[in-house]
């Protein structure tokens, strides 16, 4: 099942690149609080928000990071650089079994984010 297309509007997270495009290999989405279950797009974050401060955290980030998107993106204009996604967010319309989501393209917000819980999926839609 491949995957939706993440827009990445994070622009102080590692992984962030112009474009509003993710360079990560993959990206977790959760529920913001333990425990509580999501009701709205602000209760979401996603867990692989890497803050960009300083060399450590730029190594830190490496371990995710898309090797063979970023560079087809970056030598082939035009490539795609998209994330895996896995969800864990079950009270979206989007979630199916496996912790997959079925979205045709995910919004990832957080502009000036600090940490992870700064960011959302602004696609989440309840399930009815």
């Amino acid at each position: 099942m491949p995957g939706p297309k993440v827009k990445c509007k994070v622009n102080t997270c590692n992984h962030w690149m112009n474009g509003d495009l993710c360079s990560a290999g993959n990206i977790d989405i959760m529920h913001e609080e333990e425990g509580k279950m999501a009701q709205n797009p602000e209760q979401t974050q996603c867990k692989t928000f890497y803050a960009r401060r300083g060399l450590a955290n730029l190594l830190g980030s490496l371990d995710n990071f898309n090797w063979s998107g970023f560079l087809s993106n970056t030598f082939l204009p035009g490539g795609e650089l998209y994330p895996s996604v896995t969800c864990i967010v079950n009270t979206c319309t989007y979630w199916a079994e496996g912790n997959h989501c079925k979205a045709e393209k995910i919004d990832v917000v957080g502009v000036n984010a600090d940490e992870s819980q700064d960011t959302n999926c602004f696609t989440f839609k309840r399930k009815s």
